[in-house]
């Protein structure tokens, strides 16, 4: 930079000072450090000085020119060389300003913002802080002590204890956000307590059980029992919806599937020939092909019919499916005297899986759940829909069995007759042949 960008600020000389679309940096000649640079119209004051320990000059952003009077900008500049001269980066204190200002809201938005979620997982996020930190979203992330999250963890616990645990996880979470997120410049974080950590400390954490109700063998025949009458019903009296929920409550039970997956499933996904059908963007973010079973074909063929919208099980509603089946699962369960949820559905669809010995990583597949990325093994193991055949046929009739439902003999393919048939001596393949002329 020459000499001609040296001057002595004063406001007259900063007024008559062009503005180009080129970035120009002037110099205050009675304070050294203080300068002032000019882009895109505005006019900023700064200092830019070496830094002990930095192979490069530091640049303070001080506040622009007029709202920032010269004489404020230098005592700004003194201020910020002398900690420059302690060897303190006064962008680091900017940060730790901003930084103990924060409010939890504001730490909230930028974590959704950073994270690609699904709908659901969105709307959980959003009722939890407007029914459970709602009075605390105001307050900064600094004043939220150990102790206020240790007694708002005891009283939450009171109503529900697994609530309790959730909305002190997501917390947990956003601390852990603002760590990585807010950062001096030698990228140290400015958050150095999660207040989380009290509740590992005190041993606090609920812990509660996952859920391990199933419905038991004998319950499958009153269950589907129930799901036949109330259907059957509901088609005489051109109830379309209760049609739509008892098919949609069968399907889940001979495919173990998630509720929102298989409620978004759409009519173009679906491959009646091909007895395939995929599920677009799961949870896990991939897509998943899978077969249609005898039953799925089915209940696939009777909600061809019933078509009211681009989704299989459609409804009339803002969405076009199915949204809260409650009250006809609630009518199921008193049709059958049970009370089942649907992920009891998928709990007991795994549970056949396991029982029949079908391996772990088709199980997985089935259910679409997502393998570790330890998991080495998993990643060379592509399962298709029809590789998936067999093993889903296998688990559908074994529910087909404990429900005391006729289940047809599988019939041998022309492979498997023709390798027995190689199998066999001349004399036993003589008799065969003579018994089947015969």
């Amino acid at each position: 930079m020459t000499r001609t960008n040296h001057i002595r600020f004063t406001e007259a000389e900063i007024s008559a000072l062009p503005v180009t679309e080129k970035r120009t940096r002037w110099h205050d000649t009675q304070m050294p450090g203080l300068v002032l640079d000019i882009t895109a119209g505005k006019k900023a004051f700064r200092v830019y000085k070496k830094l002990a320990g930095r192979p490069t000059p530091l640049s303070v952003t001080l506040g622009d020119f007029p709202a920032l009077t010269i004489e404020s900008a230098r005592r700004l500049a003194r201020k910020a060389m002398a900690d420059m001269a302690d060897g303190i980066n006064p962008n680091d204190s900017k940060r730790q300003f901003r930084a103990a200002s924060v409010k939890l809201s504001e730490v909230f938005q930028r974590f959704l913002e950073q994270r690609d979620l699904k709908d659901t997982t969105l709307r959980g996020y959003q009722q939890l802080m407007k029914c459970y930190l709602a009075d605390w979203q105001q307050k900064r992330m600094a004043d939220i002590s150990e102790d206020m999250v240790y007694k708002r963890h005891q009283k939450l616990s009171q109503s529900s204890r697994a609530q309790a645990d959730y909305t002190m996880r997501t917390l947990r979470a956003l601390f852990n956000f603002a760590r990585a997120e807010y950062k001096d410049s030698a990228n140290r974080t400015l958050f150095l307590v999660n207040p989380v950590v009290v509740l590992s400390e005190k041993r606090a954490w609920n812990n509660v059980a996952r859920r391990q109700t199933r419905l038991r063998p004998s319950q499958l025949k009153p269950f589907l029992q129930a799901i036949n009458t109330i259907r059957d019903e509901a088609i005489a009296y051109r109830q379309d919806f209760t049609v739509a929920v008892c098919d949609y409550v069968e399907f889940t039970a001979f495919s173990g599937l998630r509720r929102t997956e298989l409620l978004e499933l759409k009519w173009q996904d679906v491959y009646l020939k091909d007895e395939l059908f995929i599920l677009r963007d799961t949870k896990n973010h991939d897509d998943l092909e899978l077969p249609i079973t005898a039953p799925l074909k089915a209940i696939l063929k009777r909600r061809k019919e019933y078509k009211v919208t681009d989704f299989v099980f459609g409804a009339k509603n803002r969405l076009g499916r199915i949204t809260e089946p409650k009250k006809v699962i609630q009518k199921i369960n008193e049709q059958a005297g049970l009370s089942f949820t649907l992920h009891d559905l998928r709990r007991t669809y795994c549970s056949i899986a396991e029982s029949l010995g079908i391996g772990t990583y088709t199980i997985k597949r089935l259910l679409n759940h997502k393998t570790g990325r330890n998991d080495v093994t998993a990643g060379y193991t592509v399962l298709t829909a029809e590789e998936l055949k067999e093993p889903a046929q296998r688990i559908v009739a074994r529910i087909n069995q404990y429900a005391g439902l006729a289940v047809e003999a599988p019939v041998a393919d022309m492979d498997n007759i023709k390798a027995l048939f190689s199998e066999m001596t001349k004399e036993q393949k003589l008799t065969l042949l003579a018994s089947l002329v015969t």
